[in-house]
């Protein structure tokens, strides 16, 4: 009975333990993860990028299109277009500024030359040209292979697993997946970036992370945003408003 019992209890200690080095684990990933990425702010703010992988993009997401004017049928029958609303009068106004009093819009050339001069490998995407990317493709970043593969329908876990061994015989070090929505993806799992084209339901700009991916979601138009990855491939994201 004795020999029972203490079976039972060194069964419980080993649980315990099994639990607390999952945690222990978990945490030390985390911060790992952490501290790869404030390593990355300090080295973009410093200017020293050599090793890392800029991807880079211009914006596509347009806040003024629910602002644009509609077609409204004129006195002599043709269309016309005119503001119904206060929201289509500013758009409308604002569009007849004089380029001298707009805000002067960030290009993702500029970025690019930018890190560039940091050092970094960097790899330019059209947003606006998915269908050049429906076809997995290697790209170079510098020295560094990065697959991209756009994807514009519902796409499972096994297709999108298929996709990136596709991706990773051809040697691809990085895996970029380009979505209009990030519905289209039954996972994630097989990509360190997953950038979002077309989801007026999310915050541009926004990065988050989603199991192994980073997700992150286009900026506005006139605006660049950047994904930064390590040799390692930790990834962050920053969105260039100005330069």
């Amino acid at each position: 009975m004795k020999k029972r019992t203490r079976e039972k209890v060194a069964l419980l200690v080993f649980a315990l333990l099994v639990v607390l080095g999952g945690s222990v684990l978990l945490r030390y990933f985390e911060t790992g993860r952490s501290f790869n990425m404030a390593a990355t702010a300090v080295d973009d703010a410093f200017g020293q990028m050599s090793g890392y992988t800029a991807i880079v993009f211009d914006g596509t997401y347009d806040v003024l299109d629910a602002l644009r004017p509609t077609k409204l049928p004129s006195v002599d029958g043709d269309a016309d277009e005119r503001p119904e609303t206060l929201g289509e009068m500013v758009a409308a106004e604002l569009a007849r500024l004089p380029l001298s009093m707009r805000e002067r819009p960030v290009y993702a050339s500029d970025v690019r030359s930018f890190y560039e001069e940091k050092g970094a490998g960097v790899l330019t995407l059209n947003l606006d040209d998915l269908a050049r990317y429906e076809k997995p493709r290697i790209l170079m970043a510098g020295d560094r292979k990065i697959g991209v593969v756009a994807v514009d329908y519902y796409a499972s876990a096994r297709q999108l697993e298929k996709l990136h061994d596709e991706l990773a015989s051809a040697g691809a070090e990085s895996f970029v997946c380009l979505v209009p929505r990030l519905s289209c993806l039954g996972s994630t799992d097989d990509f360190n970036v997953v950038i979002v084209t077309d989801d007026d339901q999310a915050e541009p700009g926004r990065g988050e992370g989603e199991g192994n991916a980073h997700i992150v979601y286009a900026p506005e138009r006139g605006q660049v945003g950047v994904v930064l990855l390590t040799s390692l491939n930790v990834p962050s994201s920053k969105v260039y408003a100005s330069l």
